[in-house]
Order: C-alpha cells, then sequence, then structure tokens
C-alpha cells in the first residue's frame, strides 16, 4: 500500500515559505505549507496607480483546493463584501483529505479596503492561525502619510510573531488577500511589466507582474477566454501564474506556483457564487485532470 503521507511529506516539507509560523509535528508543519503556498498563488496582478476607473468588484463567494504534485491538501474559502465606505474580503483555509486527520487547524485572514477620493487604500489586515496547541495572530493597520494635502506614502503599524513592526512605504501597500481586488478591477489593463512591493513576513517583499494577455483553457468540457498574468519573485527563480475569467467578473479561475521550471502546486476553483442587486449567479467548474487534454475538441 502507498504512505501517501510519506510522499506528501517528503515533496512539500521542503518547500516552507512565505510564513513566519514555527510549528513542532509534522502535520502541522505540512499545513503550514500549504497554507505558505496558498498565500504564495493569491499573490495577484496589481497597476502602480490604484484609481478607482471601474465600479468596485462584484461580491462573491467562492471555494478553492489546493493541490501539491496531485494531492489535495486544503480547501480555502474566499468572500467579498461590499461596506459603507468600500470592501471587506476574508479567507478561511482549513487541511482536508489524509492531512485532516492528521492535523486539526485553520487560518482565518481579513482585509477592509476603502474607497478615498477615488483610490482604493488597505485599511487593516487580520492572520491568525489557530489550532488545539496554539493561537497566533498578525495583525498591520495602514495609515497615510500627507504631503500639499496629497496621500503620497503609506505607514505600517501592527504585531508580527508578538513585536511591534512599523513600516515606511513610498507606495500603496497591499498583502496577498487584499491585492485580489485590484486583479478583478485592472484584469483587462495593458501595461508593461514592473516591480511593487507587498506585505510578507513583517516587511516588504517585491515582485515583478507581467499582464501577458489573453489565453485559452479548458473548463466544464469547453473553451474559455481567460486573462493571464504572471507574478515573479524580484530575487528569486519563482513564478506564479493566474488566469481570470472576463465572462465571470475576472474571477480568477487557476493559479499556478512554478519554480526553477517545475510546477509545484495549483490553486483551482471549484465553484462561486456572485451576487448583485439581490441576485445570485453560481458557476460550478469541473477541471480537466493531468491527463486529460486541455479541454474536447
Amino acid at each position: 500500500m502507498i504512505n501517501f503521507y510519506s510522499i506528501v511529506a517528503k515533496r512539500c516539507l521542503p518547500m516552507i515559505y512565505f510564513t513566519g509560523h514555527s510549528m513542532k509535528s509534522k502535520p502541522a508543519r505540512l499545513f503550514t505549507t500549504a497554507l505558505a503556498l496558498i498565500t504564495a498563488l493569491q499573490v495577484s496582478y496589481i497597476t502602480h496607480a490604484t484609481a478607482l476607473t471601474h465600479k468596485l468588484p462584484e461580491k462573491f463567494e467562492a471555494h478553492y483546493t489546493l493541490q501539491v504534485y496531485g494531492i489535495t491538501l486544503a480547501e480555502a474559502t474566499h468572500s467579498l463584501k461590499h461596506t459603507d465606505n468600500g470592501l471587506s474580503m476574508a479567507v478561511n483555509t482549513r487541511p482536508v483529505g489524509l492531512l485532516a486527520f492528521l492535523y486539526d487547524g485553520h487560518i482565518d485572514i481579513r482585509s477592509d479596503i476603502a474607497v478615498d477620493n477615488g483610490q482604493l487604500l488597505l485599511v487593516n489586515h487580520d492572520y491568525t492561525h489557530s489550532d488545539d496547541a496554539e493561537r497566533s495572530t498578525v495583525r498591520y493597520e495602514i495609515s497615510r502619510a500627507e504631503k500639499d494635502q496629497k496621500k503620497t506614502a503609506d505607514i505600517v503599524t501592527g504585531t508580527y510573531k508578538g513585536e511591534t513592526v512599523t513600516i515606511n512605504s513610498d507606495q500603496p501597500v497591499w498583502d496577498p488577500l487584499s491585492i485580489q481586488a485590484i486583479i478583478i478591477i485592472n484584469a483587462d489593463k495593458e501595461t508593461a511589466s514592473y516591480e511593487h512591493g507587498l506585505l510578507m513576513k513583517g516587511e516588504i517583499k517585491h515582485y515583478v507582474f507581467e499582464n501577458q494577455g489573453k489565453e485559452t483553457i479548458g473548463f466544464n468540457g469547453s473553451k474559455v477566454t481567460a486573462l493571464k498574468t504572471a507574478i515573479k519573485e524580484a530575487d528569486r527563480d519563482r513564478v506564479i501564474y493566474v488566469w481570470m475569467l472576463p465572462d465571470y467578473y475576472n474571477i480568477p479561475v487557476k493559479y499556478e506556483h512554478w519554480k526553477e521550471g517545475d510546477l509545484k502546486s495549483t490553486l483551482l476553483l471549484q465553484n462561486v457564487t456572485f451576487e448583485n442587486e439581490g441576485k445570485t449567479t453560481t458557476l460550478a467548474i469541473s477541471h480537466p485532470s493531468e491527463d486529460e487534454d486541455d479541454f474536447e475538441d
């Protein structure tokens, strides 16, 4: 009988990154790996300007699964809601399958975004990791420095690993969850590649973003046109590709994480429900397996 835990542990444990939580048991560490991958895969396309040139994204609740080497490790539920002054986004992630038998823990993340003079601005970000052994929280609040009555820079204050953090940035600051609002709004814009910083592990990390235009992908047995973006770590040979569906409010349908030319993990949309003026629209996704063509002729 195949020892699936051994396979997953050997292949996934060395891939721990983008996380500041140290866990003692292998199942907990494996779940942290899965969460780190989801966090990394959610780093999405942004533009230098955060001006709100279109209406706010539609309200939605979406369900994703994370696969590593073909094995499903975790599920994530994403939601986006409208507030009185902007948006509130949340994601809850939990282990599934074999990993759920080995580790009982979950991650809750929330980001609030305000609309200020036609711009989207991150207000706060909370990250809570809970299990039977411990509960750890990361929280950031973002304020703005002003010059000549214009907000020119972000000031981040918060707690990371129990320590006070203060970060000054000359550009708008985002986190891997809140930035998805920007990808939805700006997915169809044409822009040259550029570098931008995101809040990661108590500091600003830099990424290069490239809009790669339209690409045909397959799901539910059909050919569908998607918008594709590449996100590259500035100092490492890693890249994340994200495909979005313009026919469904630019919802991300698939993320892939590649390292040194090899596919390491995939985040797949399973279903999503949109809410617009009291009406709901639900899309269920059936993805082709690895040994199938992307779509049928």
